[in-house]
């Protein structure tokens, strides 16, 4: 019996040392070994484990964001990370990692924290230029968006596509005037583009400069029939005058993109609100 007894507690005690970690230490470095096998699934096992007792660990926090991310569940990911953030802010390391997951999640307000984290651990502004325009125009913050954009016009000078984006932003932000200015810069550098002349067009229609923008739109038209955007603002100026023949003229335009782009544009409200117009002149 003695010796059964013995048998057993010796048994228990080899289950016990080769059985799962119970400390946070073992748990750790469990999770660790996994993370590092790239066995993900088992790492975010042993640090859920380890974080439930201490959840204000920073590495634990980390690495556990992390070990979601690698399998691309990033709704997780990002929540233990955030923790990290709120907890140990200004982190370079947690932050490089939350720029990723919330790009990937279109958290794009804490894209642009994180961003402003990295350039105040060390990164030079510059770099980071490009994607602060993107992320400030995506949550339509216009004019954040116009001076990170002019910003890089100052680095990248000889680039066309800039002026056309800080032109765009300029008119977003209630500065057509602004927006004029800039294509017109555009076009003294770089000649006559169309995409230049045809923003042009809609700034100076922004305006209510109705007769210049109806003359480039028309001089565009004339060179591009084909022209679903040209045909669409051209319609959009005529209409936007009191003259009874331009008005029909934008009606019928309309009617030539109706089957084109309605089921983006919705132009059926808009025709016939134009035709209720037409039939009140005399």
């Amino acid at each position: 019996m003695k010796k059964i007894v013995y048998a057993a507690l010796v048994a228990g005690l080899m289950a016990a040392c080769g059985g799962e970690p119970t400390g946070v230490k073992e748990l750790t470095k469990a999770g660790e070994r996994a993370f590092f096998s790239e066995d993900y699934a088992q790492a975010r096992k042993y640090f859920s484990q380890a974080v439930a007792r201490t959840p204000s660990d920073r590495k634990l926090l980390y690495l556990l964001g992390l070990s979601y991310q690698r399998d691309f569940l990033y709704d997780s990911a990002y929540q233990y990370l955030k923790r990290a953030d709120l907890l140990f802010p200004n982190d370079r390391e947690i932050n490089l990692a939350l720029l990723d997951i919330s790009n990937a999640l279109g958290q794009w307000q804490s894209a642009i924290r994180a961003i402003q984290v990295l350039v105040r651990t060390g990164d030079p502004l510059d770099r980071h230029l490009r994607e602060l325009a993107d992320l400030n125009t995506k949550i339509k913050n216009w004019a954040v968006a116009y001076k990170y954009t002019r910003d890089l016009l100052r680095i990248e000078p000889d680039n066309p596509s800039l002026y056309l984006q800080a032109a765009n932003l300029a008119a977003q932000n209630d500065s057509p005037q602004v927006a004029l200015q800039v294509i017109d810069s555009a076009i003294q550098l770089f000649g006559s583009r169309t995409e230049f002349s045809l923003n042009r067009g809609l700034y100076l229609a922004s305006l209510e400069r109705y007769a210049e923008a109806e003359t480039l739109l028309r001089t565009l038209y004339a060179q591009d029939t084909t022209s679903q955007a040209v045909k669409l603002n051209l319609a959009n100026v005529l209409a936007s005058q009191s003259d009874r023949a331009r008005k029909e003229e934008a009606l019928r335009l309309y009617g030539e993109l109706l089957p084109v782009v309605d089921t983006v544009l919705h132009l059926d409200s808009l025709i016939e609100q134009l035709r209720r117009e037409i039939a009140n002149y005399r």
